[in-house]
């Protein structure tokens, strides 16, 4: 894999020290849930954009009848990860319209924006890089690029479009691939699930198998599978919450630039 590219360096230094020099007293579970919350901001943020690119008149590159949009491995981020930690992209990959990125039918500080939405990473480990990985190849992709399709495409309200995209496409698309994801990883030898002794009175809560699976841990292969499988659980729970991008006011608000 080449060098991505980063395409803003005033916007790559402010994130670099956000995530990188300011340190994050997060556990695994809120930085799960907080990844995930992230990627369904950035979404709903790249379907207000695509109002814009579907906006008769504007300047920039023309858009065709009937578009094809597809959503590629990523291109660009603003910054590198180090240690054991990975730059995990925000965007489930890179969109294209036309075999052309999407910005490009923009201009100005709005094509500069939208740009900068595929570059946005997380300093986090490599497991939630995987964790990713496992939800996008199983369906989060397509999911991500027939969003932005429909929201290209329609013909109704900018905020009711954008919404209906993200709760009718995105969000059960995303789920399903998380779903599927999960199923995936399954598959392959885990962690094995705890096993309670039967309560004879006084043995209450015992743990019959807490060595087997103690040793289990102990295996690197099988500890990341493990937290792999919770971090898909965690990127689920973060569907829990609506992103603020969809409020009305906040969509009105983008499509003002």
């Amino acid at each position: 894999m080449g060098k991505r590219s980063s395409p803003d360096p005033v916007v790559e230094q402010a994130e670099f020290f956000r995530l990188v020099e300011v340190e994050r007293f997060q556990s695994d579970p809120d930085l799960a849930i907080w990844h995930g919350r992230s990627r369904n901001a950035r979404v709903a943020k790249v379907l207000a954009f695509m109002v814009l690119i579907r906006a008769p008149g504007r300047p920039g590159k023309p858009l065709s009848a009937a578009p094809m949009v597809v959503c590629k491995g990523a291109s660009q981020q603003f910054f590198s990860a180090t240690g054991d930690d990975q730059a995990a992209h925000l965007l489930p990959g890179q969109l294209l319209i036309d075999d052309a990125e999407p910005w490009l039918y923009l201009q100005g500080e709005p094509a500069r924006l939208l740009q900068n939405e595929f570059a946005y990473v997380e300093p986090i480990h490599a497991n939630f890089n995987r964790a990713d990985w496992w939800a996008e190849r199983s369906g989060m992709v397509e999911a991500f690029a027939d969003a932005c399709r429909a929201v290209l495409t329609g013909t109704g309200a900018p905020e009711r479009d954008v919404a209906d995209a993200y709760t009718r496409i995105w969000t059960p698309g995303a789920l399903a691939g998380i779903a599927v994801g999960e199923a995936a990883l399954r598959v392959k030898p885990q962690v094995p699930d705890l096993v309670f002794e039967e309560s004879d009175g006084t043995n209450h809560n015992m743990i019959a198998n807490l060595e087997e699976r103690g040793a289990a841990m102990n295996e690197k292969g099988l500890r990341n599978r493990f937290e792999q499988l919770s971090m898909l659980d965690y990127y689920r729970a973060s569907f829990d919450e609506t992103p603020r991008e969809l409020e009305p006011q906040a969509i009105r608000m983008l499509l003002g630039l």
